[in-house]
């Protein structure tokens, strides 16, 4: 019973407790890595099943190299078939958000984001295994999108659910629940390092949530222990040999730059088209099954309307397109007809993600990201190589398709570091941190205040999950000067208690100061003439109902102790003495005034 009670309520005092880290951490990623797996493998299921048994869609597998020159295959019998099931797939999902949880519409990021910052880190039960179902309805029929953000909400519902029965504060559970989406993402994308940090960066535009990192390390490296046992430990893509010179470091500026141009493309196109489909007037249920239609209906006029070359542009915008990815890794060179229809599946692969989770579809923004990123940093230097030849050989155009998922992602995800991070672990490629800090700091810069996840804000300072803690210490290094209002009324210790309470209902405190000449005598509340008969107000005397306590503030008192005095005491508004002549009375200070002055500090 002991050893229960010490699990159950833990001593987590200490701000950065091993313990805790340990008890979030480990509970936490254990929980994750087993998910994870299940969710990789119900995901491949259904698309081998669907788009590969039934529709003859065969992509490269991400992770392994390349088998031929052009390694994806389809039936042009069958292809037409593929909106149908995106449609099937989408009122599956449109049916779960209806009916069971409208948390689970869209990519989910945001929502993780959302209960650590306004939701206390509270996240329903139902939500991890209905958004598991969701997203393998979306992505698992063909819909455009990332794994990323089901497994991120997935994992801060798990956190939040394992750290309820452990009576931790809600502080301790936002932690948790942020801790789950660095184990969720550092397992299924085999970068634990790079997730950990995404789970604390990704919460601002320009911050971080120190006392994330550290909780969410240990859960992502024992999810991804436990995923990687599973699936192998190499990294998500398989790379040829990669290299850069200097010489190159002007490219990978106009990489930076183009993708921070196209990240506010993205942005745009994405957020317009979700407000579009809000304002359509169709029911929930129905959004994600049209949105996925369209977008199927696009892939396949695509696929019949377009000269053969293997339908790369329809093809490439299935699912979440890893297959493409591992493809151009190790492609060199190609032919401009090619070449364009690459830089075509950019603008494709937008419409696409953009039709399937700005409708309510349950798929990520991460994974299209990366697609986008790679196939737009293969372009550029493609482009650029034909306008002065031989300035990339095969592996430096690798380089660039690496270096363009970071530059992509990073500058509209507003998380640049865990970015290089994640990918270079996915990649293995740490060679190119150089040109990749180049590339993605001018892309985050371009894209300015343009940003994926609505739900971020600014920094810790802007966030409701700190505003208690910064406003204490706040107010902790604030003199009660700044809050003092000078004017106070008096009575004096002859009137009488009618007096007093005529005094007091005229003044705009709810307090009096009683004096005898000049000098400070006490304080005079409504409870204090109230404690009086009618009959005898008349004739009481002020001297008679006066507190003449120790004054509670003194001119050296801060605001902090001025907040919890008033907590202890039950007023709203306290008087103010001199410090070094208790007999002197310099003002008064009101819960009000505190907040006016929080509002708008004016410090003397």
């Amino acid at each position: 019973m002991v050893l229960f009670e010490r699990l159950r309520r833990p001593d987590l005092s200490g701000a950065r407790s091993l313990y805790r880290w340990a008890l979030i951490g480990i509970s936490v990623g254990v929980i994750a890595g087993f998910v994870a797996i299940a969710f990789f493998e119900a995901l491949t299921i259904a698309s081998n099943s669907l788009l590969g048994g039934l529709l003859g869609i065969q992509l490269p597998t991400n992770g392994a190299v390349p088998a031929s020159p052009f390694s994806w295959s389809s039936d042009p019998r069958l292809f037409f078939v593929l909106p149908l099931a995106m449609v099937a797939g989408g009122l599956a999902t449109g049916l779960l958000i209806w009916k069971a949880a409208p948390e689970i519409e869209g990519h989910g990021t945001d929502q993780s984001i959302r209960a650590f910052h306004r939701g206390r880190g509270a996240i329903r039960y139902r939500v991890p295994p209905l958004k598991f179902l969701a997203s393998v309805f979306t992505l698992g029929t063909g819909g455009s999108g990332g794994r990323e953000g089901p497994t991120a909400q997935i994992g801060s519902g798990l956190g939040s659910f394992l750290v309820r029965p452990l009576g931790l504060s809600a502080q301790e559970r936002r932690v948790a629940a942020m801790a789950g989406v660095g184990a969720g993402i550092g397992a299924i994308f085999k970068a634990p390092f790079g997730a950990a940090l995404l789970s604390s960066e990704i919460l601002y535009m320009s911050d971080f949530e120190p006392e994330v990192i550290m909780p969410s390390i240990i859960a992502s490296v024992i999810s991804y222990s436990i995923f990687g046992s599973f699936d192998g430990f190499g990294p998500e893509f398989a790379t040829p040999g990669v290299g850069w010179s200097p010489l190159q470091l002007p490219v990978f500026a106009l990489l930076g730059l183009v993708a921070g141009l196209l990240g506010i493309l993205y942005v745009v196109m994405f957020y317009r088209t979700r407000h579009w489909f809000g304002g359509l007037g169709l029911p929930v249920w129905a959004r994600p099954a049209v949105g996925a239609g369209l977008a199927g209906g696009m892939i396949v006029g695509l696929y019949y309307l377009l000269p053969q070359e293997r339908h790369l542009v329809a093809v490439g915008a299935v699912g979440i397109g890893y297959g493409v990815v591992q493809w151009l890794l190790f492609q060199g060179h190609l032919a401009l007809f090619v070449l364009l229809l690459v830089a075509g599946l950019i603008l494709v692969k937008m419409v696409a993600t953009s039709l399937t989770v700005g409708s309510g579809g349950s798929a990520g923004l991460f994974g299209p990201a990366i697609v986008i990123g790679a196939l737009l940093g293969f372009s550029v230097v493609s482009f650029v190589d034909l306008a002065i030849p031989a300035l990339a050989t095969p592996g430096d155009v690798t380089a660039f398709a690496v270096i363009g998922m970071m530059a992509f992602f990073g500058s509209v995800s507003k998380a640049p570091i865990a970015t290089i991070l994640m990918v270079v672990e996915m990649t293995g490629s740490e060679a190119l941190l150089v040109p990749a800090m180049v590339a993605i700091f001018i892309g985050f810069y371009i894209a300015g205040r343009h940003h994926l996840y609505q739900e971020q804000v600014a920094n810790r300072l802007a966030s409701p999950a700190h505003t208690t803690e910064y406003f204490a210490e706040f107010l902790r290094h604030m003199p009660v000067a700044n809050a003092l209002e000078p004017d106070v009324t008096t009575v004096a210790l002859t009137d009488s208690v009618e007096a007093a309470g005529f005094a007091l209902s005229r003044s705009s405190h709810p307090v009096l100061a009683a004096v005898h000449g000049s000098e400070f005598v006490g304080e005079v509340r409504l409870a204090d003439i109230l404690n009086v008969l009618p009959t005898e107000r008349p004739v009481r005397l002020v001297s008679e109902i006066v507190e003449t306590g120790p004054p509670l503030v003194t001119t050296t008192s801060n605001l902090l102790e001025v907040v919890g005095l008033m907590d202890n005491e039950g007023v709203d508004a306290l008087l103010v003495v001199d410090a070094q002549n208790p007999k002197r009375l310099v003002g008064i200070v009101t819960r009000e005034s505190i907040a006016r002055f929080q509002r708008s500090p004016r410090i003397p």
